[in-house]
């Protein structure tokens, strides 16, 4: 019984840890697009099976289809599947009974214990299987709603401009030298917030050689990007869990890494010039 148990928890987080290298990769993507972060205004319209974010900084209305795997109640610390939910609407939860025989026995039950990050490795992995362009979740009162992005369409002034079909929109490359280049940028700026942190050398020093850091390997010189010194840093290597180089459909070349920030997992990504000549090659940072 034991091993039988544990070789089903194992196949489990396995298929968790495929599920959520993809899934990231497609919710970075969707950071790039349209700007997708948590700080959107949002409307969860279960009448009309859509999610409606509005994103003042790109100036976007963006509609997605959603289907909705569960909520998670933070008061008893218990994830409801959305199947048996009846505040969801059947539209919207039609793919989870089948998603739910597909795991092991003691998470098919209606309710069941969990955790936050219990609840968003399930969600990744229904995601996954449903080819869909990425996840989201949002606080609803004492509970949190996980949900699948499905068809993903962008207005600007009220023009439909983009439709983005639930599946993968980019292609995973081995572009080790670009990791290279932001790991060496990453270590040049650690070793300058160490040295601030240790007090070897002072505010003004720190902000001046951080600077020159940046602008060695920054095309784009905009002063917004310049940046802030910190401790401990989040791109730290240590913390660094994962390395990932994609392209988009239209050739743009991204470095992206998950760093572990001790509570939750973060991702990040660097746009880089392909065209660039040595070190200098960085366009943006998401």
């Amino acid at each position: 019984m034991f091993s039988f148990f544990s070789n089903g928890q194992s196949d489990l987080e396995n298929r968790f840890s495929e599920a959520n290298s993809d899934m990231n990769l497609r919710n970075m993507y969707q950071r790039i697009i349209w700007n997708m972060q948590p700080t959107n205004e949002y409307l969860f319209d279960q009448n009309k099976g859509e999610v409606r974010y509005i994103v003042d900084e790109k100036g976007y209305e963006v509609v997605i289809k959603p289907k909705v795997l569960g909520t998670f109640n933070l008061d008893d610390k218990t994830f409801l599947w959305s199947d048996k939910n009846p505040s969801i609407h059947s539209k919207l939860n039609d793919k989870v009974h089948a998603f739910r025989n597909t795991l092991p026995k003691k998470y098919r039950k209606n309710k069941f214990k969990s955790t936050t990050d219990f609840s968003k490795n399930l969600l990744s992995l229904f995601s996954f299987q449903l080819n869909a362009n990425g996840f989201d979740s949002k606080r609803q009162g004492n509970a949190i709603i996980y949900y699948a992005l499905l068809e993903v369409h962008i207005f600007k002034n009220n023009e439909e401009i983009l439709v983005l079909q639930p599946k993968s929109h980019i292609t995973v490359r081995e572009e080790q030298n670009s990791i290279d280049l932001i790991k060496e940028f990453h270590n040049e700026k650690l070793k300058i917030n160490k040295l601030h942190n240790e007090n070897v050398i002072d505010t003004d020093e720190a902000f001046k050689n951080i600077k020159e850091v940046h602008l060695q390997y920054w095309l784009n010189e905009d002063s917004y990007f310049y940046p802030a010194l910190s401790w401990p840093c989040d791109f730290d290597e240590k913390s660094v869990l994962e390395w990932k180089t994609f392209s988009t459909n239209d050739n743009r070349l991204f470095v992206m890494y998950t760093t572990d920030l001790g509570w939750t997992t973060e991702s990040y990504a660097y746009e880089i010039n392909t065209e660039a000549k040595g070190k200098k090659a960085i366009i943006y940072e998401y």
